[in-house]
């Protein structure tokens, strides 16, 4: 080894400090290879290529680690979220149901009041007054004729 001089204090703690640098330094090295490790675990998982690295359940451990305990802590949120959605599509689907029977009913309404129309304007044709003396003179009843008196107004006080 060699010795080196040091005059105080500062410049002691100046090369301690260089020398655990030094040494801590392989450490971030093994974090990196275990983040690769990760990285090409994902990679491989999403990639489309055909050659497809081998998958140890070590790798998969390694990525999925973080997930369960998340999942655990949240499990009240997610179950509140699943239940939301659950609702909010069979919302959707009750609404669309409603929204077709109500244009069925109003489209069959619309049938109904064209119906009415035709009937009362066919009964105020047949119970006209002219149709139906002619309907009587077609019949041989002649004993029904238009009067020749006009007809009185009757005022009533109240």
């Amino acid at each position: 080894m060699a010795e080196i001089e040091i005059d105080n204090f500062d410049e002691l703690q100046e090369v301690e400090q260089d020398v655990q640098d030094v040494q801590e330094t392989p450490e971030p090295q093994e974090e990196k290879e275990q983040v690769s490790d990760k990285e090409k675990l994902m990679r491989s998982l999403v990639s489309d290529d055909d050659e497809v690295d081998e998958l140890t359940a070590a790798h998969i451990r390694q990525v999925l680690d973080a997930a369960p305990r998340w999942f655990l802590s949240q499990w009240k949120m997610l179950l509140l979220i699943l239940a939301g959605i659950f609702l909010y599509i069979t919302n959707g689907y009750q609404a669309q149901v409603e929204m077709m029977k109500e244009t069925e009913l109003e489209a069959e309404l619309k049938d109904w009041r064209y119906r009415s129309i035709t009937r009362v304007s066919e009964l105020t044709l047949l119970c006209r007054q002219s149709q139906l003396e002619q309907k009587l003179r077609e019949q041989g009843d002649s004993t029904l004729t238009p009067s020749k008196v006009a007809p009185f107004i009757i005022n009533v006080k109240d």
